[in-house]
């Protein structure tokens, strides 16, 4: 990676040069640019994806009753909606049938 000498600025690559705004520019070799520029990212064939749906739900239950299907089981988090000053919001959702509502705490 290279500064601009004239001011400083970081000078990125584009069409072999790297060109910084002040009009400073200059010509690099291929091989400067994979040297200097190529960044390669952390690859690991054993990387595993983990899908969800909505029967696979990562998050604390509770026993709730569901204001629209009776439902008996429910899932909670809480959200800071308002400033840090102020009690965070407590979320319920029901397992069944997936009705969202606010917890009166």
């Amino acid at each position: 990676m290279e500064f601009c000498p004239d001011c400083g600025a970081m000078l990125m690559p584009k069409k072999g040069k790297i060109k910084c705004t002040c009009g400073y520019e200059k010509s690099l070799s291929d091989d400067d640019l994979v040297e200097q520029y190529h960044m390669k990212g952390e690859t690991n064939p054993e990387t595993k994806v983990i899908v969800t749906d909505s029967n696979n739900v990562a998050l604390p239950t509770t026993k709730i009753t569901c204001y629209k299907c009776g439902g008996t089981k429910g899932y909670w988090w809480t959200v800071q909606t308002r400033s840090a000053d102020e009690a965070p919001t407590n979320f319920i959702r029901c397992a069944k049938c997936g009705n969202t509502w606010r917890s009166s705490n």
